[in-house]
């Protein structure tokens, strides 16, 4: 491959729905072949309690299909679990961390970044986010410690508003990250997210070079590239001139269907990159 940017897309084991921002759904094997025959170098798995699932089985399908294993997500843990690592409960805090170290055992079986979104939680007024903040970052300095010594790369995204009140910009996730314990984490940024809630996403971008282990591409309306408000040409322009030389992934809705948006997105893509 000549081209320094692999091209990827989300997959999932389970059946998510069309309110999931997951192309192929409903088996990693199956799922993992059609991305290889649909023209993708690389998946990031939508999964929760890897430990249920064969690593070894996953990374013969993929190796077999020229596909790299590129991402784990980890936010089914919070949406179908129910866990975070901000939860007053103690005891869900705990599965949550020892959820998470699941995830980058298994995460560490392919080489792939695991990412950190929905499991920060949410918080329920602002007059605790000084308090929520602080318990964050206490939790996830061991689990960034964890990850470090298996060699591991957590991402942490920033997120839109509408599905957490807590670190939403790429600004104020950055300060966070200089936190004690936190400096080996890595930011996953999302297009989606930072049209909405960076004031410049070309400068957050900058902002964050040489520490950005995975990009999403989501329009605004958390489709394909190209269907909504989202300067496509000056995203790829920008992720060229910065050198980004890592994934590129696809996590939009399915709409008008899975393949089709799949190919819309790889249409960017290449676009940019080439073939």
């Amino acid at each position: 491959m000549s081209r320094n940017v692999s091209f990827g897309l989300a997959i999932s084991e389970e059946m998510l729905g069309d309110g999931a921002p997951v192309l192929l759904q409903g088996g990693l094997d199956k799922a993992i072949i059609r991305a290889s025959e649909l023209g993708f170098d690389a998946v990031e798995l939508h999964i929760r309690e890897p430990g249920r699932l064969n690593a070894d089985s996953i990374l013969k399908t993929a190796d077999e299909n020229n596909i790299r294993i590129a991402a784990v997500g980890t936010g089914l843990e919070y949406s179908l679990n129910g866990l975070s690592l901000t939860s007053p409960d103690r005891d869900v805090r705990a599965l949550m961390s020892q959820r998470l170290k699941e995830h980058i055992d298994f995460a560490g079986c392919f080489n792939a970044v695991v990412f950190l979104g929905m499991c920060r939680g949410r918080l329920p007024n602002f007059a605790s986010r000084s308090e929520y903040l602080d318990r964050l970052a206490e939790e996830l300095a061991p689990i960034a410690s964890y990850a470090s010594e298996r060699g591991v790369v957590l991402g942490f995204e920033p997120i839109v508003f509408y599905l957490t009140n807590l670190l939403n910009t790429t600004g104020e996730t950055l300060e966070f990250l200089k936190r004690p314990g936190l400096e080996s984490i890595q930011l996953l940024l999302d297009t989606h997210h930072m049209y909405i809630e960076d004031k410049d996403m070309d400068m957050s971008f900058r902002l964050c070079k040489g520490r950005i282990a995975h990009v999403h591409i989501s329009d605004s309306n958390r489709q394909y590239p190209g269907s909504g408000n989202v300067d496509y040409t000056k995203v790829g322009n920008t992720l060229k001139a910065m050198g980004y030389d890592k994934t590129v992934s696809l996590e939009v809705l399915p709409y008008p269907d899975g393949e089709q948006a799949a190919l819309y997105g790889l249409r960017w893509m290449r676009s940019v990159w080439g073939d």
